[in-house]
């Protein structure tokens, strides 16, 4: 497609319920922007629920839209294969969790961002469904510190440069927005310190999600494993800051997030909370043994 305008990577796991919602607000985003020539990649990573056959019948005789099944249950796996197998034009590329709605508003809103400013490298979209952080979210993501990785867009520049380096997200990383929120604001370099103007907030790009509250036994299990993913993200993120003070250069990081677990130390584990501390503890205790293991 020479004239691709946009592309879309929806990034799904297990999302028989939320899918299509997701891919019928795109469609009508797409046409509220009038977009000519976009194509749209489904990456369903390690999913064991009907999100297959669901995008499949979705995308029959839809042009340039495609379902591709991937057995690893990663979504950084899924990031690196977008952007380096699937939309492979250098134009401006969407990432959006199978589980969220799009304003119809949303991909003209990131087209625009790209116009006016052009040598960003990330655009940050603002979450609507109301939760206990929501407010806060939102004034940090137009204020250019946070990104949501529900949705958001790479500038072509971004895409270009990434390519360039051959940047890739660790697998196994938990937390792709805040790596690449890091990445992003430093230019590739810790030592480079914040640069203002590289991640942008769109006011104007907006997204709905499935928020996950503890209702019932199922949602409890959900909720408790995602308190644990949380404190997975904690100790990966300090492992990865151990590395990057030395290191310096995001593109050096290894290509599996566990190549970085021997620097993982108790002085990680929080003590602000007693939730905290006790999924920390226990986050801490499945790294060793990983470790060990291996």
């Amino acid at each position: 497609m020479k004239s691709l305008q946009l592309q879309i990577c929806v990034v799904a796991h297990n999302e028989q319920d939320h899918i299509i919602g997701c891919l019928e607000s795109i469609e009508k985003s797409a046409t509220h922007a009038q977009l000519k020539e976009y194509c749209v990649h489904i990456i369903n990573n390690g999913s064991s629920d009907n999100t297959q056959q669901l995008s499949d019948h979705f995308c029959q005789d839809k042009q340039h839209w495609y379902a591709h099944e991937v057995s690893k249950g990663d979504k950084s796996n899924a990031w690196n294969l977008g952007v380096y197998q699937y939309a492979t034009a250098n134009v401006l590329t969407v990432y959006i969790d199978g589980d969220c709605k799009i304003s119809l508003g949303t991909l003209k809103a990131f087209i625009d961002a790209q116009t006016s400013k052009p040598n960003a490298y990330i655009y940050a979209a603002i979450p609507i469904t109301q939760g206990n952080t929501t407010e806060q979210t939102i004034k940090n993501t137009l204020a250019g510190t946070a990104l949501s990785g529900n949705l958001f867009a790479l500038s072509e520049v971004f895409i270009k440069t990434v390519r360039e380096k051959s940047f890739k997200l660790p697998v196994g990383l938990i937390g792709d927005d805040s790596l690449l929120a890091w990445v992003s604001s430093h230019n590739f370099k810790l030592s480079n310190g914040v640069i203002p103007g590289f991640l942008v907030g769109v006011e104007n790009a907006q997204f709905e999600y499935h928020r996950l509250t503890p209702t019932s036994w199922s949602n409890i299990k959900l909720y408790i494993r995602r308190l644990h993913r949380y404190s997975l993200r904690h100790l990966q993120q300090n492992c990865i800051r151990s590395f990057l003070d030395e290191k310096n250069n995001f593109e050096l990081l290894p290509e599996n997030i566990e190549a970085l677990y021997s620097r993982v130390d108790k002085k990680y584990i929080r003590n602000n909370s007693l939730i905290n501390t006790y999924f920390d503890k226990r986050a801490y205790i499945e790294i060793n043994d990983l470790i060990r293991r291996k």
